[in-house]
């Protein structure tokens, strides 16, 4: 029995965007030396995307953290909902999502790319 590939995308509903976080921060290397090596973080959006912020933010766990906040608005169809026997219609509508993406306090040079090709040498092709 051979089970199916489940894309990590699966778990939202409608279209999902991949947006890939280049970063460089300062790593140890061998012989005690410390160098600016470059970092890529893989994030999915699954709607469209509004602005994006640094600095220091409060994660939905409440720890403070350094990082990019990305807020994007995420559009709800209309359902009909059913309650203690009551049935009501829901209209469609526009959800504002927050998601805090945590880099260290020394990373420059942030960029976001849309492309995993923008980003190949950084980012491990597991796939």
């Amino acid at each position: 029995m051979t089970l199916k590939y489940r894309p990590t995308t699966a778990k939202y509903r409608g279209k999902t965007k991949t947006l890939y976080i280049y970063y460089e921060s300062r790593d140890r290397v061998r012989g005690g030396k410390v160098r600016w090596k470059p970092h890529v973080k893989r994030v999915y959006v699954s709607g469209t995307v509004e602005r994006v912020e640094r600095g220091t933010f409060t994660n939905r766990y409440g720890r403070r953290v350094h990082g990019l906040k990305i807020v994007y608005e995420n559009p709800r169809r209309a359902f009909t909902a059913h309650r203690r026997g009551k049935r009501y219609k829901v209209r469609r509508a526009t959800v504002e999502v927050t998601k805090i993406v945590e880099l260290p306090s020394d990373a420059r040079n942030v960029r976001i790319h849309t492309k995993k090709s923008e980003v190949e040498p950084t980012l491990m092709n597991i796939l």
